[in-house]
Parts: structure tokens; C-alpha cells; sequence
């Protein structure tokens, strides 16, 4: 009898062993690196994210002529009219409330609505990547998130 308890402690402690040595290889890309999704205040592995955030990364060897404009234009989801100073982004369409500009936040601080004054203030070579959170993602930055949230990254 003594020897099935051991061997059941064995078998459980080499099973144990090999599930945990096998999660850690499984939360890594082919590259040896996990993927990490951003959500604003925290950084997520992909595959613990709630769902799937656009993102635009710029071409980090060159700088480029793309504006911030142009970034936020390739994000899925996202509605982008008007040129300039007279740009407008609605990420979650028309509300109810009389101001549907979404929140922007840089590098982890809400900054503000008014996209004019954010790409006035940023340099589009130093933006590493451009996200969107809509939804619950949202939900963490209150009311202010409300009509969904860009998030910018920059070097």
C-alpha cells in the first residue's frame, strides 16, 4: 500500500513539473518573445487580453511621412473625416452626447479630446505604435473613455 502512495506523489509531482515547464514555452511567439498587448494603464500577454485591440506600428528604421492622421486612419474601427485642424475621429460612432471625440492618451496620461493640440505636440518619428481600445478595454479611463480611447507610444 505504501508503495502506491509514493508512486501517486511521484507521478503528480513529475506532472506538475512538465504543465508548468510547457505554459512557459507556450506564452512565447516563434521569435522567443511574448506577445505583449497594450491596454493603457497595463501591459497583457495576447492571449490573456479580453479582445483584439488595433494597432499600427510606423516603420521604426526610417523615419517616414506619415502623420498622426494617417496612423489613426489605419486603425480597424476607427472613422477618420476632415483634414487638419478640422480633422474629426469617432471610434464608436455617433452618441447621444454632445462631445464624441474619443480620449487620447500618451504613453500611459490621458492628455485630452482636442487632436489638433495632440498632433501639434507630437512628432510623428517618435511614435512607436498607435492603439485603439473600444468597450470594456475603455472602461478603465471612466466616462472619459466613454467614446473609446487612442493610445500613443512613443520612444
Amino acid at each position: 500500500m505504501k508503495n502506491h502512495v509514493y508512486f501517486f506523489i511521484v507521478l503528480i509531482s513529475v506532472f506538475t513539473f512538465w504543465s508548468c515547464s510547457t505554459n512557459r514555452n507556450m506564452t512565447q511567439s516563434d521569435a522567443g518573445e511574448p506577445n505583449i498587448v497594450d491596454r493603457g494603464y497595463d501591459q497583457v500577454l495576447e492571449k490573456d487580453a479580453t479582445k483584439r485591440t488595433g494597432t499600427v506600428k510606423p516603420n521604426e528604421k526610417s523615419p517616414s511621412n506619415r502623420t498622426l492622421a494617417d496612423m489613426i486612419r489605419g486603425l480597424p474601427g476607427v472613422t477618420v473625416t476632415g483634414s487638419d485642424d478640422n480633422l474629426r475621429i469617432l471610434v464608436r460612432g455617433m452618441g447621444s452626447f454632445s462631445n464624441n471625440d474619443p480620449l487620447f492618451v500618451i504613453n500611459g496620461s490621458a492628455v485630452g479630446l482636442n487632436f489638433a493640440q495632440i498632433a501639434a505636440s507630437i512628432n510623428p518619428n517618435e511614435i512607436t505604435s498607435v492603439s485603439v481600445l473600444k468597450g470594456s478595454d475603455a472602461a478603465i479611463y471612466g466616462t472619459r473613455g466613454a467614446n473609446g480611447v487612442i493610445l500613443i507610444r512613443t520612444k
